[in-house]
C-alpha cells in the first residue's frame, strides 16, 4: 500500500507520478500509467472527484473492464478511493455519504430532506460506483463537488454499477473481504449464474492418484478462472471440482461457457485416451436474487442460484444446459455455429413448475 500523507499542492505531480508508476507490478503499461498521470493531475478539479469510471475509460482509451482493472488496483496502491454512491429512486438525487461496501444497507433512506423515501438497495439500478483521487496525493477544493457536473456526465457515459464492480474478478481478488455487513442484502435485478462440475471425479482420483489428479483439477480451476474473468464475470466460490461463477450479462455467460467447453477440448487432446480426460458439465441460468455477506465474503443467494445448480446437474459432460430465460436474454446464442440444440421441459427439484431449458452439444 502507498504511504504518502500531507503532500502539499507543490509537490502533487511528482508524488502522483511515483505513486501511478506503482502500478507496473500488476502489469500496467507505460503507456496506460502516462496517460492516468495526465488524467489525475486535470486542473478541473471535477473530473477527481466521485468520477464515472467510464469517463476515465474514455480519456485513458480502455475498455470497461481494463478501466475497471485499473481503478481497483490503483485503489490497492493508495491512488484512488472507491465511492459506494446510492441514487433515489424518486427524487434522482445522488446520496454521496456512502464511503464502503460496508455501509450499505438492506434499505436506503433519502438524506435530502425534502425526499426522506426509502427503497431498497437496488445493485443494479440505484447503487454505483465512483472513483475519487486519494486527498493524500491530491487535495480537492470544495469547487471539485458538483452535481449538474457528474449528472451530465453519467447521462452521457451511462453509469457503473454496484453490482458490475461485484463481478469483478480483480475487485474479489484484491478485496475479497470487501462486502455488505452480516444479516444486510442487496438486491440484485439480474444476474446470469454459471455453474460448472467435472463428471467422474472420483474416479479420476481413483485412476490417477490425488496429486496428479489434484493438479489436473487445478490446472482446469486456472483456465476455467481465466475464462470468466476475459467474459467480465467473477468466479464466486469453488465447492469441490465445481465453480459458481456470476455475470451481469447474459451474453457474457453462454460466451464463457462456450469457451470453457472449447478450452476443455483442447486441454483433452494432451491425454492419449479417452478414459484420461476431463469431462466438464456447465449450467447457466438468469434471473433476480440478493447478494450477501456469507463466511465474510459476497455470494448470492435466491431461487435463482439453485436453479441454476439444478440446471448443471442435468449435464451430461460436454455440453451446455441452459434455461430459456438465459436464452431469451442472450443475442450470442445466435451467432454460434458447431452446435448441436436439444430442447426439452423439466421439473427441477425444489421447484413447483417445470422448466424450458436448451442442452448444447458440440457438432
Amino acid at each position: 500500500m502507498l504511504e504518502i500523507f500531507n503532500v502539499s499542492r507543490h509537490h502533487t505531480n511528482s508524488a502522483i507520478a511515483k505513486a501511478v508508476k506503482s502500478l507496473s507490478q500488476y502489469g500496467i503499461s507505460s503507456v496506460v500509467q502516462e496517460r492516468f498521470i495526465d488524467f489525475l493531475q486535470n486542473q478541473d478539479e471535477r473530473f477527481l472527484f466521485h468520477v464515472n469510471p467510464h469517463l476515465i475509460a474514455d480519456r485513458l482509451q480502455l475498455s470497461e473492464r481494463e478501466a475497471l482493472n485499473l481503478l481497483v488496483v490503483a485503489l490497492k496502491e493508495g491512488i484512488v478511493s472507491l465511492n459506494w454512491d446510492i441514487q433515489c429512486p424518486q427524487c434522482l438525487r445522488v446520496d454521496l455519504a456512502l464511503g464502503k461496501l460496508g455501509d450499505i444497507r438492506t434499505t436506503h433512506t433519502c438524506p435530502c430532506l425534502d425526499c426522506r423515501h426509502t427503497h431498497e438497495s437496488d445493485a443494479d439500478r440505484q447503487v454505483r460506483v465512483a472513483f475519487s483521487i486519494d486527498n493524500r496525493l491530491r487535495s480537492l477544493s470544495p469547487e471539485a463537488n458538483d452535481p449538474t457536473f457528474r449528472d451530465r456526465i453519467d447521462a452521457h457515459y451511462g453509469v457503473v454499477s454496484g453490482h458490475r464492480l461485484l463481478t469483478l474478478q480483480m475487485f474479489r481478488e484484491l478485496f475479497p473481504r470487501e462486502t455488505i455487513p452480516p444479516n444486510e442484502s442487496l438486491l440484485i435485478r439480474q444476474v446470469t449464474i454459471l455453474f460448472t462440475d467435472l463428471a467422474g471425479s472420483t474416479a479420476l482420483y481413483n485412476e490417477k492418484g490425488d496429486p496428479q489428479a489434484y493438479s489436473l483439477v487445478r490446472q482446469h480451476f486456472n483456465f476455467l478462472f481465466t475464462i470468466v474473468d476475459e467474459h467480465n464475470g467473477a468466479v464466486i466460490k469453488t465447492i469441490g471440482d465445481a465453480i459458481m461463477a456470476t455475470f451481469t450479462s447474459s451474453d457474457d455467460g453462454l460466451k464463457a461457457a462456450i469457451a470453457m467447453q472449447a478450452k476443455m477440448r483442447d486441454f483433452n487432446r494432451s491425454f492419449e485416451s479417452e478414459n484420461q480426460q476431463l469431462i466438464l458439465k456447465v449450467g447457466v441460468h438468469t434471473g433476480p436474487c440478493i447478494c450477501v455477506n456469507l463466511n465474510d465474503r459476497s455470494d448470492y443467494f435466491g431461487t435463482t442460484v439453485n436453479t441454476a445448480a439444478r440446471v448443471q446437474g442435468l449435464s451430461k459432460g460436454n455440453d451446455i444446459v441452459l434455461t430459456v430465460s438465459s436464452r431469451s436474454q442472450s443475442f450470442a446464442i445466435e451467432d454460434i455455429d458447431g452446435y448441436f440444440y436439444e430442447e426439452s421441459s423439466v421439473i427441477l427439484k425444489g421447484l413447483s413448475e417445470p422448466i424450458s431449458v436448451l442442452r448444447m452439444s458440440a457438432k
